[in-house]
């Protein structure tokens, strides 16, 4: 058996011009990352990223501070697959037309850029209503076209890493909740429900061989209870 240790992105820059890149809470949380798998004593034999910049950073914290400790990594790889589904554009097409239906959703939408809390409420509705295929949206990617490319992604890791190997892969909390519902058979309002909890920087764990992907631990946050900051705990 391998082990594919799926990491979810330190924490983005909510609410900045740029949302695709880490804000420093997402920076300490990467180092946090390294240094409790240098304690550890982990070792992987391969590395992998989606092509978002919060993804690739993510990874290349990680793997800057390996060196600095003098500890070998390999390259990182870029695969496209795992990057995160297209959540402008679904809030884009479906946010007024939500609004309109539902005038209690307005206040949360004036309040979308700048309150946390806000934005989730309609950012869920929004994901709810793609997820369930009631919402055709041009140039958007439908959910299950979405889950068919992360598939994609992990087959192509666990072709190019056979037996007794270890991978990570930095990633985002969509494509997580993708895998999750691979090895688990979740449904897929079920898997709406565990994205919402995904912490950014946490490790999710599975096994693969030829013939199986499984589930062996999920949402791993040790490394960032250890700080004792609960300001590091962030889903957003």
């Amino acid at each position: 058996m391998s082990f594919l240790y799926l990491i979810r992105h330190g924490q983005a820059s909510f609410g900045t011009d740029n949302y695709d890149r880490l804000s420093p809470a997402g920076i300490v949380q990467a180092e946090l990352l390294a240094k409790y798998w240098l304690r550890i004593g982990m070792d992987f034999d391969a590395v992998y990223a989606g092509e978002m910049r919060r993804q690739i950073d993510t990874a290349a914290k990680v793997l800057s501070c390996y060196r600095e400790a003098g500890r070998p990594v390999p390259e990182m790889r870029i695969v496209p697959e795992f990057n995160e589904y297209d959540s402008r554009g679904i809030l884009k097409a479906l946010v007024r037309k939500m609004a309109a239906e539902d005038p209690e959703l307005q206040a949360d939408v004036s309040r979308f850029y700048t309150d946390k809390k806000a934005f989730q409420r309609v950012f869920a509705k929004a994901v709810l209503r793609w997820i369930e295929g009631g919402e055709t949206i041009s140039g958007v990617t439908s959910w299950q076209d979405f889950r068919t490319r992360v598939a994609r992604g992990i087959n192509q890791v666990r072709e190019e890493n056979g037996p007794g190997k270890t991978v990570l892969a930095f990633t985002s909390g969509g494509p997580i909740s993708a895998a999750f519902q691979m090895a688990t058979g979740i449904s897929d309002t079920g898997t709406l429900r565990i994205v919402w909890h995904i912490v950014n920087a946490s490790i999710s764990t599975f096994v693969y061989n030829a013939e199986q992907f499984s589930l062996t631990s999920f949402n791993t946050r040790a490394h960032l209870e250890l700080a004792r900051d609960p300001a590091l705990i962030t889903y957003r």
